[in-house]
């Protein structure tokens, strides 16, 4: 029976959740994911070179680098509603103006609007959710609202073969989430803290992080820029590999869809493993590992490409889901929102390299040579996550405390 005096858990905000898990899938997914499932159409329909559709990734991305840049100095000036609300207005002007050009400028225009409004969205999101939530909340609340891109992906691998194969159909991949958008702006709950429970905000320790220590954060660094290189790279041209060995329609759309259940499940397995002391220092690494073997395995055909789709599937969501976990573990509430938007336009910077880098290689090598690029920079991504891990966890044991499962 439950003592009477000791507090009841605090409930998540489950609106708040859903509408992020809504705005994740929009800002990032839809965003970046959907354009990749796409790509094929629209590169025959505009008559664009596969360096051209990666330029255009790079252009969205340059503008989600400079949202990120500016959120922290916005959210100060507006508040995180505000912000979150605005952004996803904006963004919706930005999608809609992607899918209704008939040209490359406009629809880089759509693109670098879209990437703009992402940035600032996609930080105020977090912020709201993790403010709203305990310290013991963040890793679920976390990988919930991170699941939204599986949830984007598993939609476009269902719309998949409509989207390539049915002339002018791919414009509706922008249209949509330019109306799911503005639902995201309506219905986010007011206020700053939506349902912030008691102790909603770790207090300063001695333990967090200091975020002007570059050591306390290199290795982190590395692997967060290593995923934005990888991950984009191949979630870009997959669709191309997919085409380039002859896919069927219900094999692209199985690909997509396995991608996107995989990725939420990634979300989840990611929070079970930071609830575990030892698990944790490995599951970044873990994350990294999968995304490596199956971008190496995307270089293959048939049963090859179904497993990239889940092994990279896996990492997709819950190498960023554990990063920004960790950021907020590892803060405090008054450096978290500078070293959030430091860390991930770090991210950004991969992010923005690897589309164009990969365009190229499709263009002169073919799509296999982007996955395995892909493969080597997760690679790499995996020995700077276990570095930090050990860092953090043997080199500077009293950083363990930072985490709730540990009080």
């Amino acid at each position: 029976m439950r003592d009477p005096s000791t507090p009841r858990p605090a409930k998540l905000p489950l609106t708040l959740l859903a509408v992020g898990m809504l705005a994740i899938a929009l800002d990032v997914g839809a965003a970046r994911i959907t354009f990749g499932v796409a790509l094929p159409a629209y590169t025959r329909e505009l008559g664009l070179s596969f360096t051209a559709a990666g330029l255009l990734g790079s252009i969205h991305l340059i503008g989600y680098l400079i949202g990120t840049l500016v959120s922290p100095a916005l959210s100060g000036r507006l508040g995180n509603t505000y912000l979150c609300r605005t952004s996803h207005v904006v963004f919706a002007l930005g999608m809609f103006t992607s899918g209704l050009p008939q040209n490359f400028t406009a629809m880089a225009i759509g693109r670098l609007v879209s990437g703009l409004s992402a940035g600032c969205g996609v930080f105020a999101i977090f912020a709201i959710v993790f403010s709203a939530t305990s310290p013991q909340q963040r890793a679920t609340a976390g990988s919930w609202v991170w699941a939204g891109i599986g949830v984007a992906i598993l939609i476009s691998g269902v719309m998949s073969p409509f989207l390539v194969e049915t002339r002018g159909l791919w414009r509706f991949a922008f249209i949509v989430p330019a109306a799911l958008a503005l639902c995201v702006a309506y219905f986010l709950p007011a206020g700053d803290i939506a349902s912030a429970p008691d102790g909603a905000v770790a207090s300063l320790s001695p333990g967090l992080v200091n975020p002007r220590s570059w050591k306390s954060w290199i290795f982190l660094s590395v692997a967060y820029v290593s995923f934005g290189m990888a991950y984009i790279a191949f979630a870009t041209f997959a669709g191309v590999r997919l085409r380039d060995v002859a896919s069927t329609s219900g094999t692209v759309s199985q690909f997509w869809m396995m991608f996107g259940v995989a990725s939420m499940l990634g979300s989840w397995l990611g929070a079970v493993l930071l609830s575990r002391p030892i698990a944790r220092r490995f599951a970044l690494c873990l994350a990294f590992a999968s995304g490596s073997a199956g971008a190496a395995a995307a270089t293959g055909a048939g049963s090859g490409l179904l497993a990239a789709s889940l092994l990279v599937g896996l990492g997709l969501v819950a190498i960023p889901a554990l990063t920004t976990i960790t950021i907020r573990q590892r803060s405090d509430e008054f450096t978290y929102p500078r070293t959030f938007s430091v860390v991930t336009a770090i991210m950004g910077v991969g992010q923005l390299v690897g589309p164009g880098a990969a365009g190229l290689m499709a263009d002169h090598f073919g799509a296999a040579a982007v996955a395995l690029f892909a493969s080597w920079v997760y690679a790499g991504g995996a020995i700077a996550a276990l570095a930090d891990g050990v860092y953090t966890i043997e080199r500077k044991p009293h950083l363990s405390r930072v985490f709730p499962t540990d009080r």
